[in-house]
């Protein structure tokens, strides 16, 4: 990798981020930590500041605008994600932004067309795409080596108990928004299709974007897709069933580790064909970014690539709450009739 000098504008430092982001930005000698902005800074966030030199911050309008290049990590609340991203932009920060991109896939537009005007690189660290085992799933779909994919069934059980993902006006809802939105990010890459329906179910009044979790239905043409996420069972479980004519793809991340995937590939009678066991590897999404934004160089998820997430949470909210019926999504992305929360 190029060492050549990045000055890193961090938009929020929670403990996600201080345990996936930060250990990449403090081993690369080519890394300047500018700024920090938090408004309640844990002791933590204090200590690094002081260490690194970098400028804390509790209003986004005293951050420092460093010389030279300069990208932001922005990994605030849910709700803030995409007026913090707007900032980052109008101040000609290239953005990396962790899941979920935006509520509303208006923003999502809006964002990846500013990125796009003023010649800035956007992206959205969905970590599935650089785990190994999806990777491995992903070259076994496109190879044919289960043949034509049937049917996908996707389960997650638990959510965060605790802190503001509970809290609406932050977390933006609940399972759907923390943690379905990285499968709604996962099959149209998985399957290098894009969707074309949603209907949902949610687990509660259904009045809002709050949610308990529940059940998305989705389809790629033919392709039928089933989403479990809900509050109960193992806490922060993961799995993906891809059937295929001639075979099944089993992922499943282990309880044991925050990220990694553990892979089976499966042949016509059972037959054990493929294993891989997870790896668990952090930060490979900020590695990534940094190199992208010293050489121009493509990134694995970008604002426009996250606009299909983001859409199929919209609309799957906009089912849930009317009457659970199909939504179709335009163009495979823009969900037609999809109301917008305030």
């Amino acid at each position: 990798m190029s060492k050549a000098s990045v000055s890193v504008v961090m938009l929020g430092c929670g403990q996600f981020s201080r345990r996936y982001h930060l250990p990449t930005l403090e081993g690369d000698r080519g890394v300047e930590l500018a700024a920090i902005f938090d408004p309640r800074p844990a002791a933590a966030v204090a200590t690094l500041a002081r260490r690194t030199g970098a400028a804390l911050v509790d209003r986004l309008e005293t951050l420092p605008n460093p010389s030279g290049k300069v990208m932001a990590i922005v990994t605030t609340p849910h709700t803030l994600h995409a007026a913090h991203v707007r900032f980052a932009l109008e101040r000609n920060w290239h953005v990396l932004c962790d899941k979920p991109f935006v509520m509303h896939l208006a923003e999502a537009v809006e964002l990846a067309a500013l990125a796009r005007a003023r010649g800035l690189i956007g992206a959205v660290a969905f970590n599935r795409r650089y785990d190994r085992g999806c990777l491995a799933a992903r070259d076994i779909i496109h190879s044919g080596r289960i043949g034509r994919v049937r049917y996908v069934e996707t389960v997650q059980l638990g959510y965060e108990r605790a802190g503001w993902f509970l809290e609406p006006a932050l977390g933006g809802g609940g399972p759907y928004t923390g943690r379905a939105s990285h499968m709604a990010d996962l099959l149209p890459w998985l399957l290098a299709e894009r969707p074309t329906e949603v209907r949902a179910r949610l687990r509660g009044d259904g009045k809002s974007r709050t949610d308990y979790g529940g059940f998305i239905e989705l389809r790629f043409g033919e392709i039928e897709c089933r989403l479990t996420c809900i509050e109960e069972g193992w806490h922060m479980w993961d799995e993906v069933r891809i059937f295929g004519e001639h075979g099944l793809i089993e992922l499943r991340r282990p309880l044991t580790v925050p990220i990694g995937w553990e892979l089976w590939h499966w042949g016509e009678r059972y037959q054990l064909l493929g294993r891989l066991d997870a790896e668990s590897v952090e930060g490979a999404a900020t590695r990534e970014f940094l190199e992208a934004v010293r050489t121009a160089g493509p990134v694995a998820c970008s604002f426009a690539e996250a606009a299909v997430s983001v859409a199929i949470i919209e609309a799957a909210f906009a089912s849930a709450r009317q009457d659970e019926g199909w939504r179709a999504l335009c163009n495979g992305a823009q969900p037609r009739g999809a109301a917008h929360e305030p």
